[in-house]
């Protein structure tokens, strides 16, 4: 219903609900009166997912969590997501689209190949340990989250061996290993539950260096 409140004649309160909730437009009317609220939108409850996966050490994803920590009725997360899988579904898809595409079209702003290579590094090393290391735990009980964390590596992986193709005067294979490789120290980094120290990272970052200059670059 629209209607405008024209201040000079009073709201005829009884034409309204006495009580209820209008999820679709963030409206509880309570006693005639309609109180708005902050609209939960499909990507703030999947942000919160992904924030609780990094807060609840336990790893897992229920539907009467979600609207706890949300405040809102399970009727406002069932008006987003058909049930819980749906839910998870899209929660993967989200993680990949947040720090896996936006990682790849950054990295791809870059023209120089070799720069796409250290550029990617660099994206990757600031991605969330924390959520990447929960998202990882999930998965060992979570089919849908294993299809979804095995399809991120993949794609990570088969994308940074474009970039060292691209860049090096090497074979498809020599790239997939070298991306494996690559891949591989990036989620080992992940795993550590004490921090590296900036020194270290900057000693590892030169035998990185090092390593590149050593292969023959591209004509």
């Amino acid at each position: 219903m629209e209607f405008v409140h024209d201040r000079d004649k009073p709201i005829e309160t009884e034409t309204f609900p006495t009580m209820g909730l209008d999820i679709a437009h963030g409206i509880i009317w309570l006693g005639g009166i309609a109180l708005l609220v902050a609209r939960f939108s499909k990507t703030d409850w999947l942000d919160l997912g992904l924030e609780l996966l990094v807060s609840d050490r336990a790893g897992v994803i229920r539907i009467d969590k979600l609207c706890a920590h949300a405040a809102r009725t399970k009727g406002s997360f069932y008006h987003h997501f058909k049930d819980r899988d749906a839910f998870v579904s899209e929660l993967m898809t989200y993680w990949e689209d947040q720090m896996t595409q936006k990682v790849i079209d950054k990295t791809q702003r870059i023209q120089d190949p070799i720069g796409r290579i250290l550029t990617l590094n660099k994206l990757a090393s600031g991605l969330d340990a924390e959520l990447e290391r929960a998202l990882r735990r999930w998965a060992g009980s979570e089919p849908l989250v294993e299809a979804g964390v095995a399809r991120v590596d993949k794609r990570r992986v088969e994308y940074l061996a474009r970039l060292w193709q691209d860049a090096k005067d090497i074979t498809s294979q020599q790239a997939i290993d070298l991306a494996v490789m690559d891949y591989a120290t990036m989620v080992g980094f992940q795993q550590f539950y004490v921090d590296v120290s900036h020194e270290r990272r900057a000693r590892i970052d030169k035998y990185y260096g090092q390593l590149m200059e050593s292969l023959p670059d591209r004509a």
